[in-house]
């Protein structure tokens, strides 16, 4: 019988630590509407964005890895696909929250001068639908797609049967849709808040960056999970120097890759030198934001790039994870710069209690679900783990 032994994730005390901070981050929004000080809608947006990016990139990541037959990446399966499932109750009503309340802030579109024609598009009834079936195909695939990976070890059955070769062709034909499915969903929000936040502006690579950067940050996150287990030190971790070293080639072809793209943005708007186009990046290159941008800069790519070509980086943990830190600090840098310049010529980000509270409010209730899913299911797929990889002709 294959071996569904229940692997803690973190203590319970965790549990109970970031289920409180997340309540006291839902009293830090009620308290600060109350009181005439709701929190900045910009920031709240991009960290909603943030989060919800890097969370989808769990199931993402269990697709791209399948797809290719990467048997490395078997022991991130299941804790990236949970961690996509975690985030979907906050994906759902952070997004109808932002809706109810912040819309008329953020879309310029909504109050139109009387002799101005708008697309229909920018329309608000269609951006609340076409997000929502973003957000419902996503998700729907990838309840399927983590149930159809999870039923082996909750059934019990033998390990390397026909029934587990069977899910796993399964997995393998599903992986497309999931991939599919993340480009449509991110390709919404990406157009909607970020594009359409800004009259006339278009970007035909946008959303690829957008959306790419998502990949990027939590495909580095991903180191997390063997930290908090062990590595290749504890002896009932299936996580060894291979998924290690493995993970860092990866997260050093993405930072190539996401430069590539940054650039491919920013050459085309810079050499058109069209003003409506140019002003978004100037007004984050440039001034008050220049510092963020620069930050992002260094984090995403050249402390990255310069890292990585010392072979002892891509073989450590610490040094993946003091990395992957960075990455997501950049990442989340990116979304900010999206968003907030739109609206604020000097926006310093955190600078109220109500802001900071929501925020780390927001963050702590996706990591208390990671941890109680973690803490209640098979933490590996160890029917994944025990299927030998099929002989090549």
């Amino acid at each position: 019988m294959a071996s569904t032994t229940r692997t803690m994730l973190a203590p319970r005390w965790a549990f109970w630590l970031f289920a409180a901070l997340f309540v006291a981050g839902i009293a830090a929004l009620v308290t600060g509407a109350n009181n005439g000080s709701p929190p900045d809608i910009g920031l709240l947006t991009a960290s909603f964005l943030f989060l919800m990016g890097i969370s989808q990139t769990g199931v993402v990541f269990c697709a791209m890895t399948r797809l290719v037959k990467a048997q490395w990446s078997k022991p991130y399966h299941r804790l990236a696909e949970l961690s996509t499932l975690a985030f979907l109750p906050f994906a759902v009503v952070g997004f109808l929250l932002i809706y109810a309340y912040g819309r008329d802030e953020l879309f310029y579109w909504l109050n139109p001068s009387p002799d101005e024609h708008l697309s229909p598009w920018l329309n608000s009834t269609f951006l609340l639908y076409r997000n929502l079936f973003g957000l419902a195909l996503f998700y729907g695939l990838a309840v399927y797609y983590a149930y159809k990976g999870l039923q082996p070890d909750l059934a019990g059955s033998e390990e390397g049967s026909a029934d587990h070769r069977k899910v796993e062709g399964q997995l393998y034909l599903l992986s497309p849709f999931i991939l599919l499915g993340y480009v449509i969903c991110n390709t919404f929000f990406a157009w909607d808040f970020g594009m359409m936040l800004i009259a006339h502006w278009h970007s035909t690579v946008f959303p690829i960056l957008f959306w790419f950067g998502n990949i990027f940050a939590g495909t580095a996150a991903l180191i997390v999970f063997p930290a908090l287990l062990g590595g290749p030190k504890s002896a009932n971790s299936p996580f060894g120097m291979d998924q290690i070293k493995s993970l860092g080639m990866i997260v050093t072809g993405f930072t190539l890759m996401w430069l590539y793209f940054f650039w491919a943005q920013f050459f085309v708007t810079w050499f058109g030198n069209l003003s409506h186009e140019t002003d978004v990046l100037w007004r984050q290159m440039y001034g008050h934001y220049a510092p963020y941008f620069w930050t992002m800069m260094f984090c995403c790519f050249f402390i990255p790039f310069v890292s990585f070509i010392f072979a002892f980086v891509k073989r450590s943990m610490w040094t993946l994870g003091i990395l992957a830190i960075g990455i997501n600090v950049g990442i989340w840098l990116y979304k900010y710069l999206t968003v907030v310049p739109v609206f604020s010529p000097d926006d310093t980000p955190f600078s109220s209690w109500v802001d900071i509270g929501v925020s780390v409010g927001m963050a702590a209730g996706f990591i208390a679900v990671v941890i109680a899913l973690a803490n209640r299911l098979p933490i590996y797929s160890h029917w994944e783990l025990a299927l030998k990889p099929e002989p090549r002709h």
